[in-house]
This record gives C-alpha cells, sequence and structure tokens, in this order.
C-alpha cells in the first residue's frame, strides 16, 4: 500500500521551481487536544482531518474491503506504512514544555477513521496552482486525481496521534506544519480545549515558495 501522504512526505525535501504559485496540494484541518493527570498536562493528541479531495485518493488505498470504514488491520496497516515516514520528518510537529521546541519523541498512539459526511470542507483553492509554470513539477509535487468521483458527496480521512510529553508539566504548546507547505495544518480553532489559545508561530513556518511564508498556527495550553 503505497499511499499519497506517503508520496507527499517523500517529496518534502525536493527543490521547488522558483516560479510556482505559493499554495498547498493537501489541506489539513488540525484539531487538538490534551490530557491531564494531577494538574499536569500527561500527552498531547492531534486529530488531522484531510480534505475531501485528497481523502478520495487515499481512503480507497487503505479501506481495502470497500466497506466505508478502517478495520483494526487496516488501520494497522496504515500506522506501519506511515509511522516510519511521519517519524523522519518528527510527525510534523514540534513540542514544547517551557523550554526549547522539541520532537515528539516516542511513536505515538495511532488510529485513523473516515468521518461520513465530511466533518472538514477546506475554501475553494488551486492545488494544482503552478505545477507546470516555467518548468515541470516533480512527480511528487503534482496535484492527483482520484479514481472516480463520489457520489455520495464529501468525506474526511482523518489521522488521530497521541504523544507523550516526557515528564508532566504545567504548560505545553504544539504546532504542526508542513515546511515546504505540500501540507498546509491549520488548527480548528472553534475545537481549543479549555485553558488553550491559539497564535501564529514567530519562527516557524511553511514556504512552498521561498519567499512567501506561511507562519504555523501555534496551541499554548496552561494548568491554572
Amino acid at each position: 500500500m503505497r499511499s499519497l501522504m506517503s508520496a507527499a512526505l517523500a517529496a518534502l525535501l525536493l527543490i521547488v521551481p522558483a516560479s510556482a504559485q505559493a499554495h498547498p496540494h493537501i489541506w489539513i484541518q488540525e484539531v487538538v487536544r490534551v490530557v491531564s493527570k494531577d494538574g499536569k498536562y500527561t500527552h498531547v493528541e492531534v486529530e488531522w482531518r484531510f480534505d475531501p479531495f485528497s481523502s478520495e485518493i487515499e481512503i480507497p488505498l487503505i479501506d481495502e474491503n470497500k466497506d466505508g470504514k478502517f478495520s483494526a488491520r487496516e488501520t494497522k496497516l496504515l500506522a506501519d506504512e506511515m509511522l516510519p515516514e511521519l517519524q523522519k520528518y518528527g510527525y510534523l510537529s514540534w513540542l514544547n514544555t517551557g523550554g526549547e521546541d522539541f520532537r515528539p519523541p516516542k511513536r505515538p498512539v495511532f488510529s485513523a477513521r473516515i468521518d461520513d459526511p465530511a466533518s472538514f470542507v477546506p475554501p475553494e483553492w488551486d492545488r494544482s496552482a503552478g505545477d507546470n509554470a516555467g518548468m515541470a513539477m516533480p512527480p511528487n509535487k503534482r496535484a492527483s486525481t482520484p479514481d472516480a468521483a463520489r457520489k455520495k458527496g464529501p468525506r474526511n480521512l482523518v489521522y488521530v496521534m497521541r504523544f507523550e510529553l516526557p515528564t508532566p508539566a504545567k504548560v505545553v504548546s504544539i504546532v504542526s506544519y508542513d515546511a515546504e507547505d505540500f501540507m498546509r495544518l491549520e488548527v480548528d480553532k472553534a475545537s481549543l480545549p479549555a485553558g488553550c489559545t491559539l497564535a501564529k508561530h514567530p519562527t516557524h513556518k511553511a514556504e512552498f515558495v521561498r519567499g512567501y511564508p506561511v507562519f504555523a498556527d501555534v496551541v499554548t495550553c496552561r494548568q491554572p
């Protein structure tokens, strides 16, 4: 099972032609949750809801029996393929418990599902803009097309990853982003947990083309 997400991750280090227009090919809505015990945070959980277009490319590769949901076996196969790839890029995430930012130190607890109907539908955008600008785009940077149009309305592929903190902390922040902006990750502000705030990170940024930065969302949570 070779997924679009795997191909996207493999493309992060490719050089993008300078004439291409800054844009994402995949849009992800991120929901952040925190887990606490005895007045300190112990885990941070992120939920990634892939845009319906990208989901329709990916879901048929995962849902092998075509029943519209992921079995335990299908989820395990996905995790075994995707988590090693994501680990190479620090799960596209940075954590902070009051000092310097650090990558999640352990493999997260992973689950996946299909939201049908879709829980996230982004605004329309030209995902293929720049693919033929100036010079040919590398194959993994080109927007793909689902095998067939879905007749029942949009749905989302959803990843859920729960990261354990090295030590419990009163303050924790997380920022998730793809530095190449192939995948645009934006936090759902309506779902912020109590005690958490959303801002733009001052330095972490995505740039599909150098000079067109999109500063990453950072969620910071504080215990009273």
